[in-house]
């Protein structure tokens, strides 16, 4: 069954489709795969659930959803993880990005009805994308449907649940490619976990701040954008850890079950940083893992 795009989804493919022929998104393009830059530096923060927490798991393989250009199927890759598919709503970029050399496979994939059977894959990877999505909540049961071990999701957080609380009036917020963002808090993340029974969900909030241009500038001391961002983003992380404010990102992972035995205990005691939530406890159900 097919899941017809919603008008949002129907903008995010014209977006990529064109991506190119815009000249300043092309030079952007041409950015990304540069490892010294201070974009990397952030992308790099932001991929820490796959970098830090599932690091030790290299020989798995990887679904990633929603990535427009690649990058995060390239991320993995680098870091030694794979096989890794790339896909997103629109593959034009994504061509040219295995072209290039970048990836070595892609698809077009809807996140909402991904063309793939149970668990398919070790793991998904979904990556700002979820927010950009008419029904999320769609995408994220079916990164789940399709993984064997756990899905990744790095979203925006929402400011008006959990604690600290933002106070002024809620305001919806949307993205010229069309979208309202979907904001996500960990007391959410966690209620999808209770609800499906699933092994344990791992939750992190993080501060991501973006200064434009930030795509060309070298992340090296004495550049003004690196010495900018840097310093914005301890003023901001100080304040998470005193607990006056909470990051703009979190960062979850949703276990369905473990790779090995033990292994979700040890990764409790060597990452005491994240928050780790066991979720299968419904005691009416007679097996949990």
């Amino acid at each position: 069954m097919n899941i017809a795009l919603s008008k949002s989804d129907a903008l995010h493919v014209d977006h990529w489709h064109g991506f190119m022929d815009d000249r300043h998104q092309a030079a952007l393009y041409e950015s990304w795969w540069h490892d010294d830059r201070v974009n990397y530096w952030r992308h790099t923060r932001l991929l820490a659930p796959v970098l830090e927490v599932l690091g030790g798991l290299k020989k798995t393989s990887w679904l990633t959803i929603g990535d427009g250009a690649g990058t995060d199927a390239w991320r993995l890759l680098k870091a030694g993880f794979g096989p890794v598919l790339a896909t997103d709503l629109d593959t034009t970029v994504l061509e040219r990005t295995k072209r290039l050399g970048h990836i070595t496979d892609y698809q077009v994939a809807n996140a909402e009805r991904l063309p793939f059977a149970d668990q398919s894959f070790d793991f998904v990877l979904c990556k700002e994308a979820l927010h950009h999505m008419a029904r999320p909540y769609a995408g994220i049961y079916e990164c789940l449907r399709v993984a064997r071990y756990g899905a990744i999701f790095i979203e925006p957080q929402d400011p008006w649940i959990d604690s600290p609380l933002r106070r002024d009036p809620q305001r919806p917020h949307y993205e010229s490619v069309g979208n309202y963002v979907y904001q996500f808090s960990t007391r959410e993340v966690e209620k999808i976990g209770y609800g499906m029974n699933l092994r344990c969900v791992i939750t992190r909030g993080m501060v991501d701040i973006y200064i434009p241009n930030c795509e060309f500038a070298i992340k090296a001391k004495g550049n003004p954008i690196w010495e900018e961002i840097s310093k914005k983003t301890d003023e901001a992380e100080a304040l998470v850890q005193s607990k006056v404010a909470k990051g703009n990102y979190i960062q979850f992972l949703l276990m369905k079950q473990s790779v090995d035995p033990g292994l979700i205990e040890l990764l409790a005691k060597q990452h005491p940083q994240w928050q780790f939530t066991r979720t299968d406890t419904n005691p009416y159900l007679k097996t949990n893992q």
